[in-house]
């Protein structure tokens, strides 16, 4: 049986959604872009929803530099497929009612913030500072508690805010100090409206972040697996560029503990019914005196990520080399190329596409 990839890269968007889902255009027009992504998972002969049209000679160009040959289509095949979501979202459960999924509670706990929060402080890995805001008018008491925490003055004191659903830096609103802009004030209303709390974070001084990637059977079919650790590249304002992957497939040494905090987040999810990918992202921060503190619980995704897809693009390796998917501009990551692929079409739809994708080899 093919596999049918399905970009709903829009996915936790849809599962804030409370009632009627009523996308953006320009967030439709994201995830038709990221579809080429699926190429690091795809095998010959797998197809690949395309919401917007995509060349067929876009696709002959990647077979020609030894990605696997796949198929483009906007409709459901009539053969029967395995369906392969970016997260099982409503929608994309109707389209995939043969394919066996998790339980909907499972995948909703899994992406949720108020799941993570509450997990951290079982785990005993909460981030000093974090408090989940029901009120506006906590705020500014909660700025004030969280830089006494941190050992700076409250008007310098850094925060982000974020919703109960998000991905890849959005839903979040950052500031500055116990004052909120108007438009913080707005975005708050709005979210508390409609889910009844927030999440307020320090800023912190990120050192590294990486993607640990696992692999969740269904609850009493064995442990979960650990696919590999992907160091994340970020902009100055968290926002996601890039993975890096290698062949080597043992735990970096600073990352062993928080591989086995994961893992126990992992098996709780996974005794909630959740199986499929798990994408969890793991910070190393530092504080004012440069010690070095860590996050293992930064972000949960019950679902896959692109981390976990840049682990596709190892196949692509040869005996000592490594790479890095980028998105965007190559100035985060330095280093001789040898060999690039271009992941990015020339129109998507009938327009040229906003963000760029490329992989880059290094010996």
């Amino acid at each position: 049986m093919r596999r049918l990839f399905l970009g709903n890269f829009h996915f936790e968007s849809e599962l804030a959604a409370a009632r009627g889902w009523n996308p953006a255009a320009s967030l439709l027009r994201m995830s038709a872009e990221r579809v080429p992504s699926w190429i690091a998972l795809a095998e010959e002969g797998d197809l690949i929803w395309t919401p917007e049209p995509i060349a067929d000679s876009f696709w002959e160009s990647l077979a020609a530099q030894g990605l696997p040959r796949v198929c483009s289509l906007n409709e459901p095949p009539e053969e029967e497929f395995e369906l392969v979501p970016w997260g099982w979202s409503p929608r994309s459960r109707m389209l995939g009612s043969r394919t066996s999924q998790p339980s909907d509670e499972a995948v909703r706990l899994g992406n949720s913030r108020n799941w993570s929060f509450e997990l951290e402080q079982q785990l005993g890995v909460a981030l000093p500072g974090a408090v989940r805001v029901e009120r506006i008018e906590e705020i500014a008491d909660v700025v004030r508690r969280s830089a006494s925490q941190f050992g700076e003055a409250e008007s310098e004191h850094a925060w982000v805010i974020k919703a109960n659903f998000g991905m890849a830096a959005r839903e979040r609103v950052l500031g500055r100090g116990p004052t909120l802009t108007i438009t913080n004030e707005r975005w708050l209303q709005r979210r508390l409206q409609s889910e009844g709390a927030v999440f307020f974070e320090p800023w912190l001084r990120r050192r590294a972040e990486v993607g640990i990637q696992w692999t969740l059977p269904k609850a009493g079919h064995g442990q979960p697996e650990l696919q590999g650790v992907t160091p994340l590249l970020t902009d100055k304002q968290g926002g996601y560029r890039g993975s890096e992957f290698s062949l080597d497939a043992t735990v970096p040494t600073e990352w062993q503990r928080e591989v086995e905090v994961t893992q126990q987040a992992a098996l709780r999810l996974q005794q909630l019914g959740y199986f499929g990918p798990l994408g969890i992202d793991a910070a190393i921060y530092e504080d004012l005196t440069g010690r070095a503190l860590a996050r293992p619980l930064q972000d949960i995704n019950a679902r896959y990520t692109m981390g976990r897809l840049a682990l596709g693009f190892r196949r692509l390796l040869r005996t000592g080399e490594r790479g890095v998917w980028q998105h965007g501009r190559r100035d985060e990551w330095s280093g001789d190329v040898t060999r690039e692929f271009d992941l990015t079409p020339p129109l998507i739809g009938d327009a040229p596409p906003r963000h760029t994708s490329r992989v880059w080899i290094q010996s």
